[in-house]
């Protein structure tokens, strides 16, 4: 009986030593990558001379809106859109590019907009937008870099209704192209 248990409490501190070495390789994995993707955003942000802005991602007060990432094109990728509320009715709308899958050269041919369809137009300050019954506007088109990401921030998005049915996103360029592939957000509510 007392091999028994000597030879059980040796396989299960074998054991133990096995996870704590997965552990550490999981930990050093993770670290890897981290370290990966800000040397990539690091050479981005210098090839292309992006500002680097206040990290607002960590903030507690930020919104995701979706996490759905969408291609506009192969090589235009958007991963999430995130809201954070800066003053009455007043947002920074941060959109984050997946730097991996993103060709910056062929996004900065474009600009982004976004059409925004509230569930209750007539609360629009504008006549001509609660007739329309939603709101159309070019947003900040030059990225970026917020902490470890590259994105598209615009600091003060101005916008009264906070319920949305949708909100959508598109690329269009000054030869009045648009790209129609729109990145989609349905039933969107923004902090009051």
């Amino acid at each position: 009986m007392r091999k028994l248990l000597l030879i059980l409490t040796a396989i299960a501190f074998i054991a133990c030593k096995d996870d704590k070495k997965n552990t550490t390789d999981t930990n050093s994995k993770t670290e890897e990558v981290k370290k990966q993707v800000v040397s990539k955003v690091e050479e981005i942000r210098e090839k292309f001379s992006y500002n680097t802005v206040e990290n607002l991602l960590d903030n507690p007060d930020f919104i995701n809106l979706t996490s759905r990432s969408h291609a506009f094109t192969d090589n235009i990728v958007f991963k999430e859109v995130n809201v954070l509320k800066t003053g009455e009715d007043t947002y920074s709308l941060i959109i984050v590019f997946d730097e991996k899958a993103t060709d910056f050269e062929a996004y900065n041919q474009w600009k982004l907009a976004i059409i925004a369809t509230p569930k209750d137009p007539s609360q629009f300050l504008d006549k001509k937008e609660q007739k329309k019954g939603a709101r159309t506007t070019g947003i900040g088109s030059e990225p970026v870099v917020m902490g470890n990401e590259i994105v598209l921030h615009t600091p003060n998005f101005k916008i009264k209704p906070k319920e949305f049915s949708f909100i959508r996103f598109y690329l269009y360029n000054f030869q009045k192209e648009v790209n129609t592939k729109y990145y989609l957000i349905k039933d969107a509510t923004l902090p009051y």
